[in-house]
C-alpha cells in the first residue's frame, strides 16, 4: 500500500510542475532518501529529485543520454545510477545537492543495491555463459569481487545483507504468459553460494524488495 502511495505521489507532483514540457512521460524507478523526506526518481530519461510532502521536482541530470535505476545509499551522500553515457551502460554516482556525475568504474556493470555500510555496491555483468552475474563493487577504487555468475538484474539485498533474492527468468513484455519459463524468485546466500528457490508456479513473480524496517519480502 505504501509503495503505491509514493509511486502515484511522485507521478502527481512531476507531472503538475512540469505540465508544460513538449511530451511529458511518466515518472519511474523512485528511490526514497534514508530520511525520507526526498525521492529521487527518473522522468523523460534525465534524475530528479522531489520532496516527499511535495513541491517543485529538481532536476539532477541533463544529457542527452538516458539514465535509470537511481539508488540512494545509506548515509544519504551518494545515489547510484545506470547511464549509457557514451554508448556503454556505466555505473555512476551524483551528489543528492548536484553537480558533475562521476563514473565509478568504466567497464559494463549495472547498479541492483547499496550494501548497508554504504561504501560498496551490488551490481550485475553480464556473461554469455549464465546471463548477469552478481559482484560486488567497491568504492575505494578496488576490482568487484564475484558473488555469484548466474543472477539477474531484478534483484535486491536483504537487510542483514547476507543474501541477495532475484528474479530468474520471466519478461516484463510477456505478462501473459504462463508456463515453465515464467519468472520465479530464487535466493542465493552471500556466504554459501547456496540458491533456494521462494516460488514456483506458472506465473511470473518479479521486481522483489525487502522491507528494511520489518524483514518482509515484497
Amino acid at each position: 500500500m505504501r509503495k503505491t502511495a509514493f509511486i502515484a505521489l511522485v507521478a502527481f507532483l512531476c507531472m503538475a510542475s512540469l505540465l508544460q514540457a513538449a511530451k511529458p512521460l511518466f515518472a519511474r524507478d523512485p528511490s526514497i532518501s534514508p530520511d525520507g523526506r526526498q525521492v529521487c526518481f527518473v522522468f523523460d530519461d534525465d534524475l530528479w529529485i522531489v520532496d516527499f510532502d511535495g513541491g517543485d521536482a529538481r532536476r539532477l541530470t541533463a544529457t542527452e543520454a538516458a539514465e535509470w535505476g537511481p539508488q540512494w545509499s545509506y548515509d544519504g551522500k551518494w545515489i547510484a545510477f545506470n547511464s549509457n553515457r557514451g554508448g556503454v551502460v556505466y555505473p555512476y554516482l551524483i551528489s543528492p545537492q548536484g553537480g558533475e556525475a562521476k563514473a565509478i568504474i568504466s567497464e559494463a556493470y549495472s547498479v541492483v543495491e547499496w550494501f548497508k555500510d554504504s561504501d560498496a555496491l551490488l551490481v550485475t555483468k553480464y556473461n554469455p555463459r549464465f546471463g548477469s552475474g552478481f559482484y560486488k563493487m567497491p568504492l575505494d577504487g578496488s576490482r568487484p569481487t564475484l558473488i555469484a555468475e548466474v543472477g539477474e538484474r531484478f534483484a535486491t539485498l536483504s537487510p542483514d545483507n547476507k543474501s541477495i533474492v532475484f528474479n530468474r527468468y520471466g519478461y516484463p513484455y510477456r505478462e501473459a504468459y504462463t508456463g515453465s519459463m515464467s519468472g520465479n524468485l530464487w535466493k542465493i546466500d552471500i556466504a554459501t553460494k547456496e540458491y533456494t528457490q521462494l516460488t514456483d508456479g506458472k506465473y511470473s513473480y518479479r521486481y522483489p524488495r525487502f522491507s528494511h524496517s520489518t524483514g518482509a519480502l515484497f
